[in-house]
C-alpha cells in the first residue's frame, strides 16, 4: 500500500513539475555548427541559462525548469541576431527560422502570446533596417536637401511603428507581449514611447495586465514608470504655466507665518505683489533683502506688497533673520527638507527666485532684481 502510495505521489509530483516547467525547440536552417544561448531576461542583466552547439540536425531544445507567469527569455544564435520568448508554465513552443535573419524569417507555434511577440518584434526589425539604410545615406550625402528627406523619412518610419505599437497594445491589452510594446526601441537608443503623453495608454495597459499577472516585476516596473510619467506630465503642465505666466492663474499659496498664521497670496489680488523665494543664510538673498527694502517703503502705500518665502530647512535660524533684519512685510515658511510644495510649482531651482505678479494676480516678471524690479513695480503700481 505504501509502495502504491509513493507512485502515486511521485506521478502527482511529476505532474506538477511539469505544468510548471517550459521547453522551447527549434530548427534554424544554415546555422550548422552554430552557438544557441538561453538567458533569462531579467530587469537587469540576461542571465545564461543553457547553451547547445547545432549540430548537422541544425535543431535545439532547451526545458525550462521552474517557469514564472508571463517570463522573458533570448534565444541568441552566434551573430545571426536573438529572439525574444515569451514564455508561460508548461508552454511547449516550437521555432523555425534560418540563418542569417532568425527574427525576420522566424516562425513559432505551441503559445498565442509568443506568436503575439514574434509579429511585434519582425515589425520593429524591419523599421530599424530600414531607419539604418536612411541614417547610411544621411551619413554619405552631403546634399543639404537630400539629408532633410532622409530626417523626414526616418520621422515618417518612427511614427509608423509607433502607430502599429499603439495599435498593438489596443488589441492585446491583457498580453503581456505589450510589454514588449511599450518598452521597444527602434535600433538600440531610440524607444518608441516614453513622453508624458504615453502615460494614458500605458494605464490602461497596467490596468489590463496588473490583475493578471500581479507579482509580475514587469508589470510592477510598469507601475514605476507610469508614476514616473505621472510626474513629468505634472512638470511640463507647470511649465507650461510659467512660460505662459502672462496668460493664466498662478499656483495658489498658502503658507505660514512665524507666529503659526496663515497668509494666502490670492488675498493679495488687487495689489502688485511680488512673491520671493530666499533661504536666510544665502548672502545674495541677504543683499536683495536690502536693495527691497527702500523699493518697498517706496511703493507700499500704492499697493505694492512682498509675500517672501523661506526655504530654510531651521524654522528658528529663519525667524530670527526676520527678526534681526526688521523685515516689514509679509514672511512665511515652506522648509526646503519638507518637500516644500510650492517652490515645486513655481518650478524653483536656484536661490533667490521672484516672480512679480500684477494687480490682476497675473504674472508679469520673474527673476527681477535691481533696477529692473524697479522699473517695473514702478510701471504696475502706476497703471
Amino acid at each position: 500500500m505504501k509502495k502504491v502510495t509513493l507512485i502515486l505521489l511521485s506521478a502527482t509530483l511529476a505532474v506538477a513539475c511539469s505544468r510548471q516547467s517550459a521547453r522551447v525547440e527549434g530548427h534554424i536552417v544554415g546555422a550548422n555548427g552554430a552557438t544557441a544561448l538561453l538567458k533569462k531576461a531579467t530587469l537587469g542583466r540576461p542571465v545564461v541559462l543553457d547553451s547547445v552547439r547545432l549540430g548537422a540536425s541544425e535543431k535545439f531544445s532547451f526545458k525550462i525548469g521552474k517557469v514564472e507567469p508571463a517570463s522573458f527569455y533570448q534565444l541568441v544564435v552566434d551573430t545571426f541576431g536573438s529572439i525574444t520568448l515569451l514564455v508561460h508554465p508548461g508552454d511547449r513552443i516550437a521555432l523555425s527560422a534560418q540563418a542569417p535573419g532568425v527574427v525576420a524569417s522566424c516562425r513559432s507555434s505551441g503559445s498565442e502570446d509568443m506568436s503575439l511577440l514574434l509579429e511585434l518584434q519582425q515589425s520593429a526589425a524591419q523599421s530599424s533596417m530600414a531607419l539604418d539604410s536612411l541614417l547610411r545615406m544621411a551619413s554619405s550625402s552631403g546634399d543639404e536637401q537630400q539629408v532633410e528627406a532622409v530626417r523626414r523619412g526616418m520621422a515618417r518610419i518612427f511614427l509608423q511603428q509607433k502607430r502599429y505599437n499603439t495599435t498593438f497594445i489596443v488589441k492585446h491589452p491583457t498580453s503581456p507581449a505589450s510589454i514588449t510594446a511599450f518598452y521597444q526601441k527602434l535600433g538600440r537608443e531610440l524607444p518608441l514611447f516614453g513622453s508624458p503623453d504615453d502615460r494614458f495608454l500605458l494605464r490602461m495597459l497596467t490596468d489590463s495586465l496588473r490583475p493578471r499577472y500581479p507579482k509580475s516585476g514587469y508589470v510592477k516596473a510598469m507601475l514605476v514608470t507610469l508614476d514616473e510619467l505621472e510626474e513629468a506630465a505634472r512638470k511640463a503642465s507647470l511649465q507650461e504655466l510659467m512660460a505662459q505666466a502672462t496668460e493664466v492663474d498662478k499656483p495658489e499659496v498658502k503658507l505660514p507665518d512665524a507666529q503659526g498664521n496663515v497668509h494666502r497670496l490670492s488675498a493679495l489680488k488687487g495689489k502688485v505683489a511680488l512673491l520671493d523665494f530666499w533661504i536666510s543664510a544665502n548672502p545674495l538673498c541677504l543683499m536683495d533683502n536690502r536693495e527691497l527694502m527702500p523699493l518697498y517703503r517706496k511703493y507700499h502705500a500704492k499697493g505694492f506688497e512682498v509675500f517672501q518665502v523661506s526655504l530654510d530647512d531651521d524654522v528658528e535660524q529663519w525667524k530670527s533673520a526676520v527678526e534681526e533684519h526688521a523685515l516689514p512685510w509679509i514672511s512665511v515658511t515652506c522648509p526646503a527638507a519638507e518637500g516644500c510644495i510650492t517652490a515645486r510649482e513655481y518650478r524653483v531651482q536656484n536661490i533667490p527666485a521672484n516672480f512679480l505678479i500684477d494687480r490682476q494676480g497675473k504674472i508679469a516678471g520673474r527673476d527681477l532684481y535691481g533696477d529692473e524690479l524697479a522699473k517695473k513695480v514702478k510701471e504696475l503700481v502706476e497703471q
